[in-house]
């Protein structure tokens, strides 16, 4: 345990941990022992849970959506709008409160140099994105039916051209969007309503066929989203929605969608401006049928792939993955609406052949375990950098900007894909968007992705988001692909359908 140990049993420690995912020969770099070291003698001072993955940074947004129609023309949209504001807010008020550390009725502020959260004025005080201006409203809360002069309001916004958000008054905690987004940018939806000081961090918008919802992940991790995405869709009331697009109508007749921008807008709560063409993934989605193979089935055909993908036949392992693990015993129902922690894990390889599938289940099964207990690489790595001595604004900027001082540690680390199994009981189909860890830039030679399944129960949704190489839309649906037809063609040698597997 890395707790009572003596600084030596603890460098023995994470010396092992480091000898499972790193290459071969690492024990000669420096930059290997001077990560080991640091973490072995801050370690113990590490606040356990001190949250220092995110600073809000673009590059931590992320959305989930469901297929499915909406209205194609300006007025019809606006009454979308209207009814998927009221649906988000109720789901958020609904499920403040029962995630553990991750408060729903909040902006993102600056406050000494990191951001953070905030209280907000009015849960019912929402921004809509319109053309290339914002529009500030407060929702009435009996319900979308009662919101005709908002209705009218955004038409007439829509037709004059609505400013951009100013920087006065009370920052709302979610932004709708009216047009329809880009696919590729529309993790940052909530952005749309930014201001040097801070901004919502929550967005509702409709991209490539989806009615999605975007966040921050400082705020929330992968199952609250999930929940609030679900909650979102159901709630939607379409009837007042035609009501409102009616109203709408009366000013805007047939007008078409206005265009959604994102690149004028200010991104990040210190100011810092963004281009937003270097944050671009490739999505593609596809929809599966129950059961699915088992989950470390799943992990190791991913490693299989991205061995294949790096283009070096010999290599003795493939790219390290992350897995994100849910904190908690194995029995304990509470712990999925807990912030994870990613697990790191490589497939082995000899002469070009992988090592065999149960091989790789044990060693990835321990890792697991361990990062459950806070006792995995990564939980030791990111108690270490809590216990650090410096700015938390820095701390979260080593970790978001992934420390490129530490070179080939953080390849390994962060790795060059990820897995996500998220099981949702009777929730929609879900696809799940977020950067990978090392986001390459489009005309990298190299892929990253994070592959993300979310079991319904009905069947399960697969959607892969990929940076570098697989910005291109090509390229991702072709990587997906080839991984749906791996997992398939993979020897059935356990027939354990994955509901019976973890739900990380």
């Amino acid at each position: 345990m890395s707790g009572p140990g003596g600084l030596g049993a603890r460098v023995r420690e994470l010396t092992a941990l480091v000898d499972e995912v790193a290459p071969p020969g690492w024990t000669a770099s420096p930059v290997w022992w001077a990560l080991v070291g640091a973490v072995a003698l801050t370690e113990p001072y590490g606040r356990p849970g001190a949250y220092v993955v995110s600073d809000a940074e673009p590059r931590a947004d992320t959305f989930m959506g469901v297929p499915g129609p909406a209205p194609d023309d300006a007025a019809g949209r606006i009454g979308w709008a209207i009814a998927a504001a009221h649906a988000a807010v109720r789901a958020v008020l609904a499920r403040d409160g029962t995630l553990p550390d991750q408060p729903l009725t909040v902006a993102i502020t600056r406050h000494r140099g990191a951001a953070r959260t905030a209280p907000i004025a009015s849960p019912w005080r929402v921004a809509f994105a319109i053309g290339g201006g914002v529009v500030t409203a407060l929702l009435d809360p009996r319900g979308p039916a009662h919101e005709i002069a908002l209705a009218r309001a955004l038409a007439a916004a829509l037709v004059t051209h609505a400013p951009a958000a100013p920087d006065d008054g009370p920052i709302p905690m979610l932004t709708v969007t009216v047009g329809d987004d880009d696919l590729a940018h529309a993790h940052h939806g909530h952005r749309r309503a930014w201001r040097a000081r801070g901004g919502p961090w929550l967005g509702v918008a409709r991209a490539g066929g989806l009615t999605l919802v975007s966040t921050c992940h400082m705020v929330v991790d992968g199952w609250g989203h999930a929940m609030l995405t679900a909650d979102t869709v159901r709630g939607l009331d379409r009837a007042a929605a035609r009501t409102l697009a009616t109203a709408a109508a009366t000013i805007l007749g047939a007008a078409p969608l206005p265009p959604a921008k994102l690149t004028k807008l200010t991104p990040s709560p210190a100011g810092d401006g963004v281009n937003f063409d270097n944050l671009r993934l490739g999505v593609a989605w596809r929809r599966l049928p129950a059961p699915m193979p088992p989950f470390l089935r799943q992990a190791w055909t991913l490693g299989c792939l991205l061995h294949r993908d790096q283009g070096r036949a010999g290599a003795p392992r493939s790219p390290t993955f992350q897995i994100p693990v849910a904190p908690g015993a194995a029995d304990d129902p509470t712990r999925f609406a807990r912030r994870v922690r990613p697990a790191i894990v490589s497939v082995r390889f000899a002469d070009g052949r992988p090592e065999p599938e149960q091989a790789f289940a044990e060693r990835a099964r321990r890792a697991i375990a361990r990062e459950a207990q806070g006792e995995g690489l990564s939980s030791r790595l990111l108690r270490a950098l809590a216990a650090v001595p410096a700015p938390l604004g820095w701390k979260r900027g080593v970790v978001g900007a992934r420390a490129r001082w530490l070179a080939g540690a953080v390849d390994v680390i962060a790795g060059a894909g990820c897995l996500s199994y998220l099981r949702a009981a009777g929730a929609p189909p879900l696809v799940a968007v977020s950067s990978p860890a090392q986001l390459a830039p489009a005309d990298s030679p190299m892929a990253t992705s994070v592959l993300t399944v979310i079991d319904d129960g009905e069947g399960a949704t697969v959607t892969l988001a990929g940076s570098g190489r697989a910005t291109s839309p090509a390229a991702c649906e072709a990587l997906l692909d080839a991984w749906c037809r791996e997992l398939s063609a993979s020897r059935p040698d356990d027939s354990r359908a994955s509901r019976s597997g973890p739900s990380w």
